[in-house]
């Protein structure tokens, strides 16, 4: 029922293209191979541009591709889909939640390069947006593609290569190399992160006590004494579970006779080791 469904939209879809007049949307200037657009967005940095596709594109859903122009013999572009095009539009403008082999070519050649092209306007809810999200992907030759996936799938189930992350730790170890130092996500942002209810993976689960140990250890920042009450420190640890197991007490306990420096069972001191 699925794939006929797809059929029946992308057969619609190419009659569709075809009895439109391409004559106004110079599709010469993109030499485009796979699917023809229905809208083509030139000049993005113009004010009346961007007026343009708030009107006519703000909580429109459908399948898009940001096009770089700047060699008429080599175009790429990333196509992506949005139940909000204007908006998606401007997250890929402002380096939010957008590729960053697409960024990196937005920096290389200016937004002035590129064009704002839609494949596929959303109307019918029975559709899955991304099945026609994949099926625009596989029109075009993938090596003329920012995307890093030919599905247009989540990212779930995809591994980095080993080289991959070595290369990304190198990068982050100066903070100033992190696109988020020093920012603060936005308004818009944060809705659209935070995930309520049986939105939220851990929704009726409870994290297991190895896993709140697990995660207890990577939060620790410095190491604790234990001390006599001569102030000879008698043991190191990790962390204040650690302790906690070791005096036989509770973490709450630990964690206030940290704070308050009183002697505990009257016979000892807890401090951090910096």
């Amino acid at each position: 029922m699925k794939k006929s469904i797809i059929i029946y939209i992308l057969f619609y879809f190419l009659i569709d293209h075809y009895t439109l007049n391409y004559t106004n949307l110079d599709i010469s200037s993109t030499i485009l191979t796979g699917f023809l657009p229905l809208k083509i967005y030139k000049d993005l940095t113009s004010t009346s541009t961007t007026e343009k596709l708030k009107i006519e594109l703000h909580r429109v859903g459908g399948v898009y591709g940001l096009v770089n122009i700047s060699d008429p013999k080599n175009i790429k572009q990333y196509i992506g889909s949005s139940k909000d095009l204007y908006h998606r539009l401007s997250d890929h403008l402002k380096g939010r939640e957008s590729k960053s082999r697409l960024q990196r070519s937005i920096s290389k050649y200016g937004i002035e390069n590129f064009n704002f092209v839609i494949y596929y306007l959303h109307n019918d809810p029975a559709v899955i947006l991304t099945d026609i999200e994949t099926e625009v992907i596989k029109s075009f030759p993938f090596e003329n593609l920012y995307n890093y996936k030919k599905e247009a799938t989540s990212s779930l189930g995809y591994k980095h290569t080993i080289e991959a992350i070595e290369k990304m730790k190198k990068r982050f170890l100066i903070k100033d190399n992190h696109p988020m130092y020093g920012k603060k996500h936005d308004e818009f942002t944060i809705a659209k992160i935070r995930k309520p209810g049986v939105l939220n993976p851990m929704y009726g689960k409870k994290h297991t006590i190895l896993t709140k140990e697990k995660m207890s250890l990577a939060k620790s920042k410095s190491n604790l004494g234990l001390y006599n009450i001569d102030s000879n420190l008698i043991k190191t640890f990790i962390n204040q579970i650690e302790l906690a197991k070791y005096l036989n007490l509770s973490k709450t306990t630990i964690s206030r006779y940290l704070k308050s420096g009183n002697l505990l069972l009257n016979k000892y001191f807890l401090r951090k080791i910096k």
